[in-house]
């Protein structure tokens, strides 16, 4: 113990582990119930697995009694032969039946952790907006790795395996009151005593396995945070301050991690100790009744080599109780998932945590038809070419807010007909980008209602709605890959000459030219070996290459210089002549010529015109014209603008 209360004595930021709440450490039968429903869709394989390892113990408890029959024919001088080649085949067929069952159990919980991991990766990928503000990315992950990683046990035979051994220990138990139910008596008492010292182990072990699982979490959540933004924390010399909150939640899983291992190593002691002290008290207590007459020496060995049988199933036993507990945890935080809200369904619905989805390629057999019949899987349908008029976008009198107590928008209503160009424009967290994330449906009203023409966006299918736009975001994202996956990612049908065309139209031509393979280059993780211009010039051609009807633009050229920037809004607007263009800008030459402009103030609308009009009337507009729309573009100021048609 000395060297475990050494380990846990960690550097400062460890975080100080809780006293156990009994309360929570009990075991929640919500729990059994789910890993129930998770493992129903390979109950045939299961099945056969449990029923092998039923037949295995039926040899196994009958190698004793074969023995005792090889003893009894020694002391008779009896024929050997018989009883032996009984025992061998017992033995022979008991390793086998073991070792297939093994096999099977195994691999039903390999295909369990990868169903679960499919399925998680298809319900997160469809989660709604607000749960992605909610968790962090890096827990989420967690969920799918660690999690469905410590469940695979549960149907391995260290868990489903504990069927055979129930059934083996019951067996042992009735052999061994056929031999002698005195001595059985008092291995009994043992066991009860020893098992009465092991229950408060076991109840807590549930708890330090999810703290284990809860501090692996937020260090994966932390570590991507920290990855996700390395040149800021480069730049901030802070890669020490970021170790050391990571460190601090791997510390705090360590901690916990320690108390489990600590938690099994006294159940696995207390469960050696129990057969040990019981085969004591039979060579004790058989002694004395082979030297009375009581019971036969053969009879003694046999009940001996039952006391050796009890071991193995014991130790199933307490081991699956264990792995319960701790497979309890990880489906907590697994089944947390269904409470998450997705949304409606996009191509293939979002299946329930649990429900089996197939596994092509996994090499399954037995079963596998029936197992995957009633699975829902993802699919992958051909993007469909955009195309059809301009539709109008309406706003009437949405509200919303990402918290309750702190709204974004307040009773917009606005309308920006089919065709124009529109500007929104206001002070920094007005909700001009929450106005777009409307249109997209990442966000649904709490009242009011958004119109895309005349239909209420709500009542559009979101694959149908979410084509029809463009949306080129402030960051420009891009995916790890080459340059050509990410132009293709909406229009995977795209020709070569449409996507040479729009990489020269999206000023990308010279960037690929220097590239050393071209548009087959990789451009790493996040587009990290472009540069933002780049990521925004590439944004912009994804967008060309869409067709859309309503374009979104979240200063989708602010990192662009004026020569490019000039260029690549002559592209979109060649675009736009057959769209409706929403652009939030703070250039403002950009703003100036659109047809509308949207000026927004404290989560409404303040006022909506042309640019004359909002400098003529609107002194907040006038003020950050001369501002320049905090953007420092000094071409624009009143009257000198030319609109774009």
């Amino acid at each position: 113990m000395g060297d475990v209360q050494k380990a846990e004595e960690l550097p400062v930021g460890a975080g100080t582990e809780k006293q156990p709440n009994t309360a929570e450490e009990q075991f929640d039968p919500a729990g059994l119930k789910a890993l129930l429903r998770f493992a129903r869709p390979y109950r045939r394989t299961l099945v056969v697995g449990i029923g092998l390892g039923l037949f295995g113990s039926g040899a196994a408890l009958a190698q004793p009694l074969a023995a005792r029959e090889v003893l009894e024919r020694v002391g008779q001088d009896g024929d050997l032969l018989q009883p032996i080649l009984l025992l061998v085949a017992l033995v022979l067929g008991g390793a086998a039946l073991s070792g297939i069952q093994l096999f099977i159990l195994e691999r039903s919980g390999e295909r369990m952790v990868l169903g679960l991991r499919l399925t998680l990766v298809h319900r997160l990928l469809r989660l709604r907006m607000k749960e992605y503000d909610r968790r962090s990315s890096g827990d989420l992950l967690s969920t799918v790795g660690a999690d469905t990683t410590l469940l695979r046990s549960v149907i391995t035979a260290n868990v489903l395996d504990s069927v055979s051994a129930v059934v083996t220990l019951i067996g042992a138990i009735a052999l061994m009151a056929y031999l002698d139910w005195v001595q059985l008596v008092s291995v009994l008492v043992v066991l009860l005593v020893v098992g009465l010292g092991v229950v408060p182990a076991l109840n807590r072990i549930k708890t330090a396995t999810e703290r284990a699982q809860e501090g692996l979490g937020q260090m994966t959540a932390g570590l991507e945070r920290a990855l996700g933004a390395i040149r800021t924390v480069k730049a901030s010399v802070s890669e020490e301050r970021e170790s050391e909150r990571i460190s601090a939640w791997a510390r705090t899983s360590y901690v916990a991690g320690v108390r489990s291992i600590k938690l099994d190593a006294i159940v696995g002691v207390a469960s050696g100790l129990a057969v040990q002290l019981s085969f004591l008290m039979v060579l004790g207590v058989g002694g004395v009744r082979v030297a009375n007459g009581s019971i036969s020496a053969a009879d003694l060995v046999a009940f001996l080599l039952y006391i050796l049988y009890l071991a193995s199933p014991i130790i199933h036993i307490v081991n699956a109780v264990t792995q319960l507990q701790k497979a309890s945890a990880a489906t907590t935080r697994i089944v947390a998932v269904n409470d998450m809200e997705v949304e409606p369904t996009i191509g293939s619905a979002a299946p329930m945590v649990g429900e089996a989805v197939p596994l092509a390629g996994a090499g399954d057999t037995a079963g596998s038809t029936a197992e995957s019949s009633s699975a829902t899987a993802p699919s992958s349908e051909p993007t469909v070419p955009f195309g059809g008029p301009p539709s109008s976008v309406t706003f009437e009198k949405v509200s919303f807010g990402y918290r309750t107590d702190v709204p974004v928008l307040r009773e917009v209503s606005l309308h920006i007909p089919a065709g124009a160009q529109a500007a929104l424009v206001g002070p920094s967290g007005v909700g001009k980008t929450t106005i777009l994330g409307m249109l997209e449906r990442f966000y649904e009203p709490e009242t009011g209602r958004v119109l895309l023409g005349d239909r209420d966006v709500a009542d559009i299918p979101l694959k149908e709605l979410r084509r029809q736009i463009g949306y080129v975001e402030q960051e420009a994202p891009a995916l790890a890959g080459t340059l050509r996956e990410n132009l293709l990612y909406t229009a995977p049908a795209t020709t070569d000459d449409q996507l040479n065309a729009v990489v020269e139209a999206s000023r990308l031509g010279a960037l690929v030219r220097r590239l050393p393979d071209g548009l087959d280059t990789e451009i790493g993780d996040r587009g990290t070996q472009l540069s933002g211009g780049e990521r925004q010039r590439l944004a912009i051609g994804r967008l060309l290459l869409s067709r859309p009807r309503l374009v979104l633009l979240d200063e989708a050229t602010s990192q662009l210089d004026s020569v490019n920037e000039a260029a690549l809004r002559e592209a979109i607007e060649e675009l736009a002549t057959g769209c409706t263009m929403i652009v939030i800008a703070h250039r403002l030459s950009t703003v100036a010529a659109s047809d509308v402009i949207v000026l927004m103030d404290h989560g409404g609308v303040r006022k909506t015109g042309t640019h004359d009009q909002l400098m003529a009337e609107d002194e907040l507009y006038r003020e950050l014209a001369r501002g320049q729309l905090l953007s420092g573009d000094h071409a624009v100021t009143s009257g000198s603008v030319v609109a774009r048609r």
